[in-house]
């Protein structure tokens, strides 16, 4: 597909915030160039750079000024993308017969405030949320509106979907993490193994530069982390740069000292603490110096083991997944049969045309011939 990002459309047209959503207008009326147009309804050039100034505008406070045009970018970019997918499924949806009662409304709008609910200042009601979205009211209320239009069709067109038994499919994935999770364990040992070994052979060694020599060739040849260029260097950091355990083990050691294997997220870690500096307290002409180590590590790394599912778990992510793929086929096709412009800025939203299907026969000439 283009860079169409359809799943995350139709979820964000259901979820009611409708900040970002654009009507269109009919194009009896001169507004300017058009960006898109859907069936008809026209998306202006003009009307799209007076509400992405709207949308600026309203979050002005929390956009660094040197995140100002990729945000007007973005907005401009996810306003045509919602046009275009929204106009084209309210139309389909009002085609089949669609509509929104009363019940469906107050539904909808009941799970909105829920949802809400905890957050500063949270609407009472749809009419509360609407008179603040940054593009008006009436926009908010309609586009509100077609929210629950879209998501009752798509509720529709889901329930369409072929019957798919994916039974096997969750036990093959399961069989896969559980051959995975025993590699991992095997992987585990021998990383073990391989870090006790270095460190016995460093603890032979009674020499201090001896023993750091060693440690660096040791971290050079065998070490997955960059830092094994510089023979496992790390240079000097505080509390709080690297992960927990590492952190704790590293400031614990006594300078020259080597730890047993320590495992973080990372993997496992041989670590030798080569250099402290002890906190220092403030001055008249100096600030506080908190306390620094130095060390240097060999880190193997192994792939962490995963939770075995549920097989009815696997089915069920399967599954959503198998209507997620659907769905986005059929609002991909959906915009291929309307009737849609785009300006050169928008092009990149529209689906490529449909390849058609080449006849299994003339596949395997084709790959015959090369």
């Amino acid at each position: 597909m283009s860079k169409l990002k359809i799943s995350s459309i139709t979820g964000a047209i259901s979820t009611l915030l409708v900040a970002t959503c654009i009507v269109g207008c009919d194009c009896k009326k001169d507004c300017g160039t058009a960006a898109m147009s859907v069936n008809g309804v026209v998306l202006s050039t003009a009307d799209l750079d007076r509400d992405v100034e709207a949308l600026i505008n309203a979050q002005k406070d929390s956009i660094p000024t040197n995140q100002l045009e990729y945000a007007r970018k973005m907005f401009r970019n996810n306003l045509a993308q919602n046009f275009l997918v929204e106009n084209v499924l309210v139309a389909k949806a009002k085609k089949a017969g669609v509509s929104v009662s009363d019940e469906d409304f107050k539904q909808r709008e009941a799970d909105f405030i829920k949802a809400v609910a905890n957050q500063p200042d949270a609407p009472k009601s749809i009419e509360e949320a609407a008179s603040k979205s940054p593009l008006g009211k009436d926009r908010a209320m309609k586009e509100f509106k077609n929210g629950i239009l879209i998501e009752k069709y798509l509720k529709q067109v889901q329930a369409q979907a072929p019957a798919e038994d994916f039974s096997a499919k969750a036990t093959e994935i399961i069989n896969g993490i559980i051959e995975s999770n025993k590699k991992a364990e095997t992987a585990e040992k021998t990383a073990l193994d391989r870090l006790n070994s270095f460190k016995a052979t460093l603890d032979k060694i009674t020499d201090a530069k001896a023993k750091a020599d060693k440690f660096a060739e040791l971290a050079k040849e065998n070490s997955d982390c960059p830092s094994k260029e510089k023979g496992g260097d790390l240079d000097f950091f505080t509390h709080g740069m690297m992960v927990k355990e590492f952190d704790e083990v590293a400031f614990k050691l006594a300078v020259g000292e080597i730890s047993a294997p320590v495992k973080t997220d990372f993997g496992y870690h041989l670590i030798m603490t080569t250099a402290k500096t002890p906190a220092v307290e403030a001055k008249v002409d100096k600030p506080a110096e908190p306390e620094k180590v130095r060390a240097s590590h060999i880190l193997i790394r192994i792939d962490r083991k995963q939770d075995v599912p549920q097989a009815d778990q696997v089915v069920s992510m399967l599954k959503k997944n198998a209507e997620r793929q659907f769905t986005i086929k059929f609002i991909t096709d959906a915009i291929r049969e309307a009737k849609v412009e785009a300006s050169d800025e928008f092009k990149s939203l529209l689906p490529p045309p449909e390849m058609p299907e080449v006849p299994q026969a003339e596949k395997i000439e084709k790959t015959a011939d090369k």
